[in-house]
């Protein structure tokens, strides 16, 4: 009866830890934006909800948490950045179109996040290489996004095995600020 007691306990003692373990991977929690490159959308100094992906399967609109790759002159291989995905693989992405907008796949892309338009002060036209993304930023006319890149290698893409997680919700103290 007490052996069977003691093995329940040291049971119970192994599991607990173990699947804590699980929901510390399923939600990073704990990250706040640091710069102002995904205004208007997510304000420096927002804590920011992130939900681990180890099979991520990008979509365009995608805010997500990612490594820059190496070889990204003035950043550190492995820099944990946030950014929208744009160009998902094989797909093409050309600035600019009409109105200043962004062709994804020789249609015009609806981006209302913008914090300011032309959607892009650099042209550019992009073949996306299989198992990459092109990630750029809301707020475009500060940010380094992969449009700073392309010389580098991938052309300013990154892997996908890159991305982190996927950021769901941003919590703010301003008023109204909340799940985008």
């Amino acid at each position: 009866m007490i052996r069977t007691r003691l093995y329940a306990l040291s049971l119970a003692l192994l599991l607990v830890p173990l699947s804590a373990c699980g929901l510390a991977d399923a939600d990073l929690g704990g990250f706040t934006m640091s710069s102002e490159s995904m205004e208007p959308t997510i304000k420096k100094g927002t804590r920011l909800s992130v939900r681990r992906t180890s099979d991520y399967d990008p979509r365009t609109g995608d805010i997500v948490l990612y490594r820059t790759p190496e070889g990204w002159r003035d950043t550190t291989a492995g820099d944990e950045r946030v950014g929208r995905v744009i160009g998902t693989p094989e797909s093409t992405v050309k600035c600019c179109g009409a109105g200043g907008r962004l062709e994804l796949s020789g249609k015009a892309l609806e981006e209302p996040y913008l914090a300011q338009p032309p959607a892009s002060h650099k042209a550019f036209d992009i073949q996306v290489p299989r198992g990459r993304l092109w990630i750029m930023s809301d707020n475009r006319h500060i940010a380094l996004d992969s449009r700073a890149y392309r010389d580098a290698p991938g052309g300013g893409t990154i892997e996908i095995a890159d991305v982190i997680g996927v950021i769901e919700a941003s919590h703010s103290s301003e008023a109204g600020a909340g799940a985008f």
